[in-house]
């Protein structure tokens, strides 16, 4: 009996080892998304400092045909359910809420790109415009460290987009549910994924203001918003358009601030 106790808890640490998203989640697979933040090389469960996540990761993954489409997802499965409005919430799209982490934590979209395309090298080819613009990782204070799940997808011809305007506010982002999202028709296999997680190691004080540590880097300069080519990442304005790289990078602080100011910290 204990021989068998043994080989079934061996058994258990290697899955844990090579698991490529949080245990006890859904979707999972073993299958690694190479993840790079400014040279930075995510491996799973990796503690990060925010001011290393401002700026849109790199990703490389060798695809088995030419033809193959993918979608990629950042996705916060650790926002406290506490912070939420429920009745302010889409009862149709948003509710039930999204399963998180843990009990009393619910889920929240910070990336989503559709009809991304690898070359044979696994090099990112990027020529789409983000569904959910990239927003930066940015717990509260005080909070348990969140939980970023990286997700990709195949996707199939017949996928068709959601209608959900997720760059609209921040609030349409609340209670994404990606293993609902996992069974959408022309949605393919889950076929790699990563994950890291960041904590805010700042204060709440008495009144319960935020008093976070360090600040920001100067790479948040650099943020796009948009997927870029793994060894050669390119910079483009955060909305896509003729606007200034200043006029995108604000745009992004603007929207983690009003996220902030609206109770959620992401």
């Amino acid at each position: 009996m204990r021989f068998f106790t043994t080989l079934g808890l061996a058994a258990g640490l290697i899955a844990q080892a090579t698991a490529q998203t949080p245990p006890g989640t859904s979707p999972s697979t073993n299958t690694s998304l190479a993840v790079s933040f400014d040279g930075t090389r995510v491996t799973p469960g990796i503690r990060l400092a925010r001011e290393s996540t401002l700026v849109v990761p790199t990703f490389n993954f060798v695809p088995t045909s030419a033809n193959q489409s993918f979608i990629i997802f950042l996705v916060d499965l650790s926002l406290s359910t506490a912070t939420l409005n429920i009745s302010s919430l889409n009862a149709t799209t948003q509710l039930p809420l999204a399963p998180g982490i843990a009990a009393n934590r619910t889920a929240i979209l910070h990336f989503e790109q559709q009809g991304v395309k690898f070359a044979s090298n696994g090099s990112l080819i990027n020529s789409t415009t983000p569904v959910a613009y990239y927003l930066p990782p940015n717990p509260p204070a005080g909070d348990i460290a969140h939980t970023y799940v990286f997700y990709l997808f195949e996707q199939q011809a017949i996928f068709r987009p959601s209608t959900v305007n997720f760059s609209s506010t921040v609030a349409s982002r609340v209670s994404f549910n990606i293993a609902n999202f996992s069974r959408t028709a022309g949605v393919g296999p889950l076929l790699a994924a990563n994950y890291f997680t960041v904590q805010n190691n700042g204060t709440v004080n008495a009144t319960g203001t935020a008093n976070a540590t360090g600040t920001a880097s100067g790479t948040a300069a650099r943020t796009s918003g948009v997927a870029t080519a793994t060894g050669s990442p390119t910079v483009t304005p955060f909305r896509g358009s003729a606007n200034t790289l200043a006029t995108g990078v604000q745009s992004v602080v603007a929207g983690v601030f009003a996220a902030a100011l609206a109770g959620l910290m992401l």
